[in-house]
């Protein structure tokens, strides 16, 4: 069950790496290994202060209070994007985000992401993840395992995104990846909640 946790965190957590491949890809950007490598470094470290945070919670409060929060934290997680992207329908606006217009990040148009763009990228995507990461700490994963599975499933999301984007449907994944990780994460979330699943 250890490992298991650990893959579904690294899994939720890179979901939005695997979008970033797909949407750079798109737009022609490339995200050569050293701006992959250091998104993965600048996400680590964001991934490494939320699960010690949600941590420290888990350690101070006794019983079963750390996974409750830790549950209602997931799904609130999970059902934050829906009710935004729900939101932005009703107002036939489209959502402009680093996802969705990431020639924006792409500063000098170069169409290969410098390093001032990297790390840009690398912190929105791991500020994007912190709630995350504090409310799977709280549960009580593995940090260390978690850590690692993290590390290398970013490298490998944004790399596949990368991959994908010369597929014939990029944009029905990239369009429909934003529901599918907030379905997941709220049924975690419930099952954390009602039978204790991490």
């Amino acid at each position: 069950m250890v490992f298991f946790s650990a893959c579904i965190f690294a899994t939720l957590a890179n979901i939005d790496a695997l979008t970033v491949g797909i949407s750079y890809g798109i737009k022609r950007i490339k995200i050569d290994w050293k701006s992959n490598l250091l998104i993965a470094i600048i996400g680590v470290i964001g991934t490494a202060i939320s699960l010690y945070l949600g941590n420290i919670v888990l350690n101070v409060v006794s019983s079963d209070l750390p996974r409750i929060i830790g549950a209602v934290m997931l799904i609130l997680i999970g059902v934050w994007p829906i009710i935004k992207l729900i939101i932005l329908k009703k107002r036939n606006k489209e959502k402009e985000d680093i996802y969705t217009c990431p020639e924006k990040y792409d500063k000098d148009k170069s169409g290969v992401l410098e390093l001032k763009e990297t790390i840009v990228l690398g912190t929105v995507l791991s500020v994007n993840n912190f709630a995350l990461g504090v409310g799977f700490g709280i549960i009580g994963v593995n940090i260390l395992l978690t850590i690692m599975l993290t590390f290398l499933l970013s490298i490998g999301f944004i790399h596949i995104g990368q991959l994908l984007r010369k597929r014939n449907k990029p944009k029905i994944l990239e369009k429909h990846t934003e529901y599918i990780s907030s379905a997941l994460i709220i049924l975690l979330g419930i099952l954390t909640l009602f039978f204790d699943f991490i």
